[in-house]
C-alpha cells in the first residue's frame, strides 16, 4: 500500500492558475529541466483550487463573480481566437495556398489587444481601441469581394473544413460582439471595439468563400420554399 501511496503522490499534475500567462515560461523551470536528466518521475502537483468559488480575479486585481460580463466577453473573445487559430491550421493543411492565412494570424494578434482592453474596462474610465484594425477589415472584405461571384442570402455552411470551420468562426464573432454590447453600454469598453467584431465577421464569412473556392468546393445555397413555389 505504501508503494502504491507513492506512486499516486508521484504522478500529480501541477497546475498553478494564479500565475500570468506572460510568466509562464521554461526559464521558471529550470530545476524541473535538471531533474529530467536523472528522472523520469514528474514532480509533486500543488492544487491551488482557487477556482472553486463563484468568483474569479481579473487583470484590475478586481475579485468578480464568473458569470459577470467582463468574464463572458473574455471568454467569447478567447473562443474565437481558438478557433480562428484552427480555420487557419485547416488552411494550411489544404493542397492549394489560402491567402489569407497570415491575415488569420493578425487578427488573432489583435483579439489578444481586445482581450487586455476587456480586462482593464472600467465604467467611466474607456480605453481607446485603434481604428486602424476595423479599417483593415474592411480593406480585406473589399479585396477578396472582388474575386468572388455576388454572394446568396442564404449559404450553408461547408465547403470543405477551412470554409466550414470559417463559418463557425464567423459564428462566435457574432457571440462576441453581442457579449461586449453591455461593456460598451456602460462606457466601459470603447465602441471601436464592437465596431471591429461587427466587421470581423463581414471579413470571416467573406474568407469563408475564398476557402470554398481555393479548395474547388461549390457553394450550397439554400432556397426558401416560397420561392420553389414561385417558380413552379
Amino acid at each position: 500500500m505504501e508503494v502504491i501511496r507513492i506512486a499516486l503522490r508521484r504522478t500529480n499534475l501541477i497546475y498553478k492558475a494564479s500565475i500570468p500567462a506572460s510568466s509562464r515560461n521554461f526559464s521558471r523551470c529550470s530545476s524541473y529541466s535538471s531533474n529530467r536528466a536523472t528522472s523520469t518521475i514528474p514532480q509533486e502537483a500543488v492544487f491551488l483550487r482557487d477556482g472553486e468559488s463563484a468568483n474569479s480575479l481579473i487583470d484590475t486585481h478586481d475579485i468578480k463573480p464568473k458569470d459577470d460580463q467582463i468574464f463572458n466577453a473574455l471568454g467569447a473573445t478567447d473562443e474565437l481566437s481558438s478557433y480562428i487559430g484552427l480555420a487557419r491550421e485547416f488552411a494550411c493543411e489544404s493542397n492549394v495556398q489560402h491567402p489569407y492565412v497570415d491575415k488569420l494570424k493578425r487578427v488573432q494578434m489583435v483579439l489578444f489587444d481586445l482581450n487586455y482592453a476587456i480586462s482593464k474596462s472600467t465604467p467611466g474610465k474607456t480605453k481607446q481601441f485603434e481604428n486602424k484594425h476595423t479599417k483593415d477589415l474592411e480593406e480585406w472584405i473589399l479585396e477578396y469581394t472582388n474575386q468572388l461571384p455576388p454572394a446568396e442570402d442564404y449559404i450553408i455552411p461547408g465547403g470543405g473544413k477551412a470554409c466550414a470551420s470559417l463559418h463557425v468562426a464567423k459564428t462566435i464573432c457574432r457571440r462576441a460582439e453581442r457579449s461586449v454590447i453591455p461593456l460598451v453600454r456602460d462606457g466601459a469598453l470603447d465602441s471601436e471595439a464592437q465596431a471591429y467584431l461587427n466587421r470581423l465577421s463581414d471579413f470571416l464569412l467573406t474568407i469563408s468563400r475564398i476557402a470554398a473556392k481555393c479548395d474547388e468546393r461549390t457553394e450550397n445555397i439554400y432556397i426558401p420554399r416560397a420561392e420553389i413555389s414561385e417558380e413552379k
